[in-house]
């Protein structure tokens, strides 16, 4: 969530349609998230995007979760059609 208030400082166009910063304490973190992706989606979507990635990264590396797969056998997989849909995600995932 501060990571969006922080946004929204270094952006004044956003910041006149906030409250003053004494009240953020008492905002709704889904007013501000939907109000802040209204007026700036583009650069809220990076924010996200970027979060999304960090921490896939996390998982990873805490779970060991890294898949080394040769690209023929990921290609196979790819274009199989008789298989798991659950499957699919992972090898988004997992691509080399």
């Amino acid at each position: 969530m501060q990571d969006f208030l922080n946004y929204a400082r270094t952006r004044p166009p956003l910041l006149k349609h906030l409250p003053d910063e004494r009240d953020w304490v008492h905002m709704d973190k889904s007013w501000i998230c939907d109000l802040l992706y209204t007026l700036d989606s583009d650069g809220i979507q990076a924010m996200i995007n970027a979060a999304m990635e960090e921490r896939k990264i996390k998982v990873e590396l805490s779970r060991h979760l890294n898949v080394h797969m040769k690209p023929e056998f990921a290609e196979a997989l790819e274009q199989c059609k008789n298989f798991s849909s659950k499957y699919c995600l992972i090898l988004t995932f997992f691509r080399f």
